[in-house]
């Protein structure tokens, strides 16, 4: 790990500049680790619209280590909720766990660093992720129902299982998904029917605009639990056993088919969501 007193952190870039800021308020936090607005204006700096930079991942171990040490359950689990979301934005390689050929080495603003800095990032990092993967036993029976769908997407990004993580950090409430037709590419949304919630549709135009009962659409055809691919009957089973009703109700249509509204060919949906 990059020790906090590196002058390499100068040549890290965060959201709003380079890593000194990053610095800094890792060292309130170390102090504060229950402060909240510190932690938030950290996490705005590292972590901003599903894009990170050398200094996140110069951060993660520190980030472990607070999450390692915190009396605060509120603290552990946004840090762990967090670090979840930033593994899953981080733009990694065929190799996932080669940290040091993750894209945010090569970001266009990021100064060149040595190979000696970026093996010592990338070997924090991966260290980090396993530390803070480990922890979710010690909390997830006390995690709130608002955070339930979180927990699941950082789980499953901790176990590389990147799509159900991506897929669940950007549609959390679960109501609506959207994806393209793996044939034509024509934009695919997926709602539950208005009439029947227990229904799942496809449309090809964004049914905020429209009537949905007026809009032509595809039923999903749901796979049965048995014809689940791995991760997604992984994610039912925890869906199920963290509470998340709503999540296991769906996870079967995620997994489903249906017909292209615009092409008409028969596609599968986890395929037009990946």
């Amino acid at each position: 790990m990059l020790a906090l007193n590196s002058p390499e952190w100068s040549r890290l870039i965060s959201a709003a500049g380079d890593g000194d800021e990053v610095v800094n308020l890792l060292r309130q936090l170390q102090s504060d680790q229950a402060n909240e607005e510190i932690r938030q204006e950290l996490l705005e700096l590292i972590l901003h619209q599903d894009t990170i930079y050398t200094s996140t991942l110069a951060a993660m171990p520190y980030l472990a280590e607070l999450a390692e040490s915190t009396e605060h359950i509120d603290t552990l689990v946004d840090l762990y909720i967090s670090c979840g979301w930033i593994e899953a934005s981080r733009q990694h390689g065929s190799d996932r766990l080669d940290i040091a050929s993750s894209s945010e080495f090569f970001a266009e603003r990021q100064p060149l660093l040595t190979a000696e800095t970026t093996a010592r990032i990338a070997k924090g990092y991966k260290q980090a992720l396993e530390r803070i993967g480990s922890l979710y036993a010690t909390f997830s029976q006390r995690a709130s129902d608002s955070e339930v769908v979180y927990l699941l997407a950082a789980q499953a990004a901790f176990a590389g299982e990147m799509t159900v993580a991506r897929l669940l950090f950007t549609h959390p409430e679960g109501d609506e998904y959207n994806g393209n037709c793996p044939s034509c590419e024509v934009d695919w949304y997926l709602w539950q029917r208005q009439s029947n919630v227990t229904e799942w549709v496809i449309y090809a135009q964004d049914p905020v605009y429209a009537d949905q009962e007026q809009m032509v659409c595809s039923e999903v055809q749901a796979a049965s639990p048995s014809q689940l691919r791995v991760e997604l009957r992984t994610l039912l089973d925890k869906a199920k056993k963290i509470g998340a009703v709503h999540l296991a109700e769906t996870v079967q249509f995620l997994d489903g088919l249906a017909v292209c509204p615009d092409c008409g060919e028969k596609q599968s949906v986890w395929a037009a969501l990946g």
